[in-house]
């Protein structure tokens, strides 16, 4: 990972190395091991490396071809190979850093470049020949750019700070994308969490003509599957594994230490199986760190979820004599005890802070092993381990009865109750008010679909037409609704959040963490989105093609757990642990959180006892989500207003 950074007077003054400077300075912690910078009068472009990958050791960004393309670019390609051949360059690519590739095939490919990347990258280009500044992001935004404009300059940093070095540019949270934030609506547009700067979005390239015209494109097209060329569900099932074997090896490109999460479930067991089987071959370790409740904890017991997924990834451990296995319970730590140091690295209000506690002292431990590669599977849901379950509805629309009924029979030989079956038939078709209405009727109490239920939203803001209109525009009502299809549910999931370049980032600045995801391959997503939905629900077998492309190196007691994995199931106990902390900062909410946050409600869940009993379904959303997320955005405002009383 790296920092960029640069200015564009476009009125022509000719300071801009000086705010660069200043700019650099600020992103500093994002990487140190080498600065420069390039100065053209009224344009600047800035860079602070950190060297992550073999190959860094010949980045000399800020680069420059035939006087006309200048680059600085924050990346990790991931087909270095397949780029190199057709660009011409194979015979030198072993001297050849991943951002000499991008210039490379920039000046082959122009604007069409990034459609040809595969990995994480940010990159700002200047065109001195069209007087053009290009700002680029990866599909799913691995890698953050932010920018402020104006007309008489463009500024563009990697990280918020970078352009808050500069003096004009206030401080300030930007209320709207807070709300989203506590609503979980998906982020759309350019609002970034702070006033004034606007991010671009995951998948987009912005491009600033010298007349004042701003040009947003969208690089990838998400509606239209690409064909893969595969035709028999065997070389469907080959190509899934095969495809997560190449990304785990992009990943594991490094002169580091490697550790890897570890949690019970499938997509972190596929990682973590694929790398120590390819460390296996060069004589390496891989360390794999799990998750674990604290002892003697009061754990949530929700459904059929496995609490401690301690024993389940040991089991994928002992498979491998190169793993070590690290379990983390995090005793140390308390929820809530580093939201400065989160603040101020990651800028974003985390939305889960009972996962955050043990997030964090997994990058610890990394850091104290001298390891600087993370391997995770978050994007795992979508790519390698769909359930398939909305298969049921796309055949209930298409008209495919007989083989509805089929499957929805077979659903129920392997455990499905009829009404759950129906459910997940009829259910993503109908409203979603009706649908909570229905759920509540024939199951009782079920886990709320209605935002409300845990999004502290001020209850004025949720009568608002204005702000309900918002939430509409984004298909994200008061009552959420269910994805018909499997290919809309894996594109809900790839495109809701833009935080894992934040997250990146500030594991990077805190730990020396480089954290990396391979189920968050383009390759994969590209075959995911194309891989025909009876694939995943096949027979009354959901995740059909996991089963059939990992069966071989996940154990049996992981692909068949009945429900998934709590992490941090020992939020009761930590939330008592942390609630003077929690009702310290709520009490040192500021009027903007007042008018976004239902403060009130908020104040009489960090007061209130929980009991000792079996947790229930309105404590869960309450105390877990809506007070911890609350809290969240609470000390986020105070921090984004520099205020610290």
């Amino acid at each position: 990972m790296t920092a960029i950074c640069g200015i564009w007077n476009r009125d022509g003054r000719p300071d801009a190395a000086q705010h660069v400077t200043q700019m650099r300075r600020a992103l500093a912690p994002y990487g140190s091991d080498r600065s420069a910078a390039w100065d053209d009068g009224a344009i600047a472009l800035g860079i602070g490396l950190a060297r992550l990958l073999p190959e860094d050791r010949f980045d000399r960004q800020p680069l420059a071809a035939r006087d006309r393309y200048h680059l600085v670019a924050d990346l990790r390609l991931d087909n270095r190979a397949e780029l190199a051949a057709a660009l011409g360059l194979t015979p030198r690519l072993a001297t050849l850093a991943d951002a000499d590739l991008l210039l490379a095939a920039w000046e082959r490919w122009e604007t069409a470049t990034p459609d040809r990347l595969v990995g994480d990258f940010a990159f700002a280009l200047w065109d001195a020949a069209e007087h053009r500044l290009h700002l680029v992001r990866d599909l799913l935004g691995n890698r953050p750019l932010f920018y402020h404009h104006s007309d008489r300059r463009i500024a563009f940093a990697t990280m918020a700070k970078g352009l808050h070095a500069l003096p004009d540019i206030p401080v300030a949270p930007d209320p709207l994308t807070l709300l989203d934030c506590i609503a979980l609506a998906p982020r759309r547009g350019p609002r970034s969490f702070f006033a004034e700067v606007s991010r671009v979005e995951p998948g987009q390239r912005v491009t600033f003509h010298a007349y004042g015209r701003i040009e947003a494109v969208d690089w990838y097209d998400w509606d239209t599957p690409r064909d893969p060329g595969l035709r028999r569900d065997d070389d469907f099932v080959e190509a899934m594994r095969t495809t997560l074997d190449t990304a785990v090896a992009a990943c594991l490109r490094s002169d580091e230490s490697i550790g890897s999460h570890l949690s019970g479930g499938m997509d972190s067991s596929a990682v973590t199986a694929s790398a120590a089987l390819q460390l296996a071959q060069r004589g390496q370790r891989l360390s794999a760190y799990t998750h674990v409740p604290l002892a003697g904890a009061r754990l949530d017991h929700w459904g059929d979820r496995t609490l401690d997924e301690g024993p389940l990834a040991a089991l994928l451990a002992a498979r491998h004599a190169n793993i070590d296995h690290v379990r983390v319970d995090a005793a140390d730590r308390q929820i809530g005890d580093d939201m400065d140091a989160q603040f101020h690295a990651a800028e974003y209000p985390p939305f889960n802070l009972c996962n955050q506690v043990w997030m964090t002292e997994i990058c610890r431990q990394l850091q104290h092993r001298r390891e600087r590669v993370m391997l995770v599977g978050a994007m795992g849901n979508a790519t390698i381990s769909q359930q398939g379950v909305e298969r049921l509805p796309l055949l209930a629309t298409t008209g495919a009865w007989p083989t509805l009924i089929r499957e929805g029979v077979a659903l129920h030989r392997r455990g499905w109750t009829p009404q759950r079956v129906a459910s997940s038939v009829i259910g993503p078709l109908l409203p979603p008010r009706l649908l909570d209405a229905l759920r509540r009727l024939f199951r009782g109490k079920s886990p709320p679909r209605d935002l409300l239920a845990y999004a502290a939203l001020n209850p004025a803001l949720v009568e608002n037409p204005d702000y309900r209109a918002h939430l509409e525009q984004h298909g994200h009502g008061l009552h959420l609704p269910s994805p018909r299809s499997p290919r809309a549910l894996a594109v809900s999931i790839l495109r809701h959040t833009d935080v894992m370049g934040l997250t990146g980032k500030g594991q990077l600045a805190r730990f020396g963490v480089d954290q990396r995801d391979p189920t968050a391959d383009r390759r994969l997503i590209d075959l995911a989105l194309a891989t025909p939905p009876h694939l995943l629900l096949r027979d009354g077998q959901t995740r059909w093609i996991y089963h059939r492309a990992f069966g071989e190196r996940i154990p049996g007691e992981i692909r068949t757990q009945a429900g998934k994995g709590l992490q941090g199931a020992d939020w009761p106990t930590r939330i008592e642990q942390a609630r003077a902390t929690l009702a310290t900062e709520l009490d040192r909410a500021n009027p903007v959180a007042e008018s976004l946050l239902a403060l009130p409600t908020l104040r009489a869940l960090a007061s209130a006892d929980t009991g000792t009993g079996r947790v229930t379904d309105d404590q869960r959303y309450a105390q877990r989500i809506k007070l911890l997320r609350g809290t969240s955005v609470a000390h986020f405002i105070r921090k984004a207003q520099r205020r610290n009383d």
